[in-house]
């Protein structure tokens, strides 16, 4: 008598599950083959990133201790109070605790290359219009920001503009870039991937908490949007290995506030 012989058929194995990575990739492309940050071992490297940005960051909102230029220089107390010449102030001590400093530890103490902490030129098709995108977004919620009183009070921060106001303007903006190069650097570059290998995606909130308290003082509209900011950079930054588009997007949306309250002031 025969016998029937049954075979067991393996059930299809489930389709791998899709995180959010996985459409980050879509997104952005793979993550680019760079090494990562690797001065020092990771608990002590985490512990030199975290105490001495709380400390740079305390002499930055107080410039370190000279509130005012005639605190550093008593004739520097002849300078108007919203001319370029304060403001250019307030620029250089965030050269000196953004970049200059933190810098100087990943040289010198990490002994690294800043590329590592994506203080590197990386830009791809598929960024580019990403972040071309973005600030098209961003487009029309400026032009309603730049409506607002609170908005048109706080921007420009060069109020004295004197005769020559284009030459002020084009000195501000300047200026005012190189400013932004350096807090992505400090926020974005030194203390991101300095506490990546610790915290891994967990570092983008880590470094989005101080980043949203320095916006104290400002629009409330732009206060709450900084949280968002930051995320949003924040991995861009971890997936491109680079600042680039934090200072591409943070510099054009600060011009275009300036030169839309300008036009609200009546100067274009």
């Amino acid at each position: 008598m025969a016998t029937e012989t049954r075979v067991a058929v393996a059930a299809p194995s489930p389709a791998p599950e899709r995180d959010w990575t996985f459409w980050l990739d879509k997104l952005l492309g793979p993550i680019p083959k760079f090494p990562r940050p690797q001065g020092l071992d990771v608990d002590r490297r985490t512990a030199v990133v975290l105490w001495t940005a709380a400390v740079l960051l305390i002499l930055l909102v107080f410039n370190a201790g000279f509130r005012r230029p005639g605190d550093l220089y008593p004739w520097w107390d002849s300078l108007s109070p919203r001319g370029l010449g304060q403001d250019l102030y307030w620029v250089s001590w965030g050269w000196l605790f953004y970049l200059i400093i933190p810098l100087a530890i990943v040289l010198f103490v990490f002994k690294e290359s800043p590329a590592r902490y994506g203080l590197r030129f990386y830009l791809t098709k598929r960024t580019a219009f990403l972040y071309g995108g973005m600030l098209l977004f961003m487009a029309p919620l400026l032009f309603w920001a730049s409506t607002r009183a609170s908005f048109q009070a706080t921007y420009p921060f060069v109020k004295d503009l004197g005769e020559n106001w284009v030459l002020t303007i084009a000195l501000w903006e300047v200026a005012y870039v190189s400013r932004f190069v350096c807090l992505e650097f400090f926020f974005r570059g030194y203390l991101l991937f300095g506490l990546e290998e610790k915290l891994g995606y967990a570092a983008i909130a880590a470094s989005t908490i101080p980043y949203a308290l320095i916006h104290f003082g400002k629009p409330f509209p732009e206060a709450m949007a900084a949280i968002a900011a930051g995320a949003i950079l924040g991995v861009l930054a971890l997936r491109t290995r680079t600042i680039l588009g934090g200072v591409i997007i943070h510099s054009t949306v600060a011009v275009s506030m300036d030169m839309l309250a300008l036009w609200r002031n009546g100067f274009f």
